[in-house]
């Protein structure tokens, strides 16, 4: 009787991670973010010296804290004053590019609760800007 052979043939090397990788680029190619990618990191040195001379440590230091005063801004509220800033926006320049109102008529404005209502809450941020600028740092 022959002796069995001791050879077991070689397993193939698993191939699914270079296959992922493979899909992954082939995405990004047709897509087109492959030679996105590729310009900016062609372009980063060139776009890090432009930020950093833009960028001084005072600049920065001054967007976090203006960023830190949106820290606790609600949501509602704050898609409610865009709201009223976006039609701020339109109904400026429509008066802006009219014929300007009279004396009379401005101060016809102020029986609107609406207009009373933005220049109360005007005066109120105006205040409070004051009072922040009045104390020492």
């Amino acid at each position: 009787m022959a002796r069995s052979l001791g050879y077991t043939p070689p397993t193939p090397p698993d191939t699914g991670a270079r296959d992922e990788l493979d899909d992954l680029v082939e995405a990004l190619h047709d897509t087109g973010l492959l030679r996105a990618l590729a310009g900016g990191a062609r372009a980063y040195p060139t776009l890090l010296r432009t930020l950093l001379d833009a960028v001084d440590a005072d600049t920065l230091r001054a967007g976090i804290a203006l960023a830190g005063g949106l820290r606790d801004l609600d949501p509602t509220e704050a898609e409610r004053l865009a709201g009223g800033i976006r039609r701020a926006r339109s109904e400026a320049t429509a008066a802006a590019t009219g014929k300007p109102e009279g004396p009379v008529a401005l101060l016809r404005r102020l029986r609107d609760p609406d207009t009373r209502r933005g220049l109360s809450a005007a005066l109120a941020a105006l205040s409070a800007i004051g009072g922040a600028l009045r104390e020492k740092g």
